[in-house]
């Protein structure tokens, strides 16, 4: 089968024509995404580093490692687009156990409180897509330092 150049010509513009919109609409969702994440936050709590992004699909997860300070009060703040129903935030300790969880059906906004001296240097926070109505679903967590 020969493809004619005309239509091989027409397809290769079409996609050249339609990728940049595909990256903005993509780049829109992760704005909101981490606006949603941030507006969380009240005003006495200060970001450390940035809100980390993920896409994920549906019973998929997504690991952030995270150094704090021990002696601190940490709150972890997540949100999901708004194709997703539920998403499940852990927060575990360098050796995997368990410092808080927000595992409630239907939420799309989980959040963890993680106490002084609760975790140690090193707090693992696991994200978990319980429901989505698409395939994937871009998931935000940022890690907030309570001010003394």
């Amino acid at each position: 089968m020969k493809i004619k150049t005309p239509l091989l010509a027409c397809a290769v513009a079409l996609a050249a024509v339609t990728a940049p919109f595909a990256v903005a609409q993509q780049d829109t969702i992760n704005d909101y995404v981490r606006a949603m994440v941030d507006g969380f936050a009240d005003v006495d709590e200060t970001l450390v580093g940035d809100i980390q992004l993920e896409e994920l699909e549906i019973d998929a997860s997504a690991e952030f490692v995270f150094d704090i300070d021990p002696e601190k009060k940490y709150f972890v703040y997540s949100a999901c687009d708004d194709d997703c129903f539920d998403i499940d935030l852990y927060g575990q300790d360098a050796d995997e156990d368990l410092v808080d969880a927000d595992d409630e059906d239907d939420d799309a906004t989980p959040i963890l409180v993680v106490m002084p001296g609760a975790s140690g240097d090193e707090l693992h926070v696991i994200v978990e897509l319980v429901d989505c109505e698409t395939e994937t679903c871009v998931v935000g967590v940022g890690l907030y330092e309570a001010d003394d």
